[in-house]
């Protein structure tokens, strides 16, 4: 952990959103924290950024209200806004061997709706990805 102030991670222990941010409610636990030492409410179209890169601190003095912009930067410089592909993106529903695996069947003769009915995906997603237009990274 990255803590700038000397001051240890205050790490939210409610709800953790699937994007890592807690929540209370529908809103973000850190914005909450944020706001509650502001003393007011964070600007229209400011976001509550964080100095530490823990998504779900919500320590105020590693918080501070800064633009999408100067937010967006700050991901960029350290690194941090990577999006997940392949096997690691939260809507896959195959891993890198099955699509490696998917290849080698279709090779062998196999249909593309008999591969979907194999592995419970729709024939159209086979198709995109034993012609190698998702999931490029994999090798046959």
């Amino acid at each position: 952990m990255n803590i700038p102030d000397g001051l240890p991670c205050r790490i939210w222990t409610g709800r953790i959103a699937a994007n890592g941010y807690g929540t209370v409610g529908r809103r973000s636990a850190h914005r909450v924290a944020l706001e509650a030492a502001l003393g007011r409410p964070i600007a229209p179209g400011m976001d509550a950024c964080h100095t530490c890169d823990v998504r779900s601190c919500i320590e105020p003095t590693h918080l501070y209200e800064g633009t999408r912009k100067q937010n967006m930067a700050d991901c960029t410089e350290r690194k941090r806004h990577n999006k997940p592909s392949g096997e690691r993106h939260w809507r896959s529903k195959v891993t890198d061997a099955q699509v490696a695996q998917m290849r080698s069947l279709t090779a062998d003769g196999w249909t593309r709706k008999a591969i979907a009915d194999e592995y419970g995906l729709n024939p159209a997603t086979v198709s995109r990805i034993v012609r190698n237009i998702w999931r490029q990274e994999v090798a046959a």
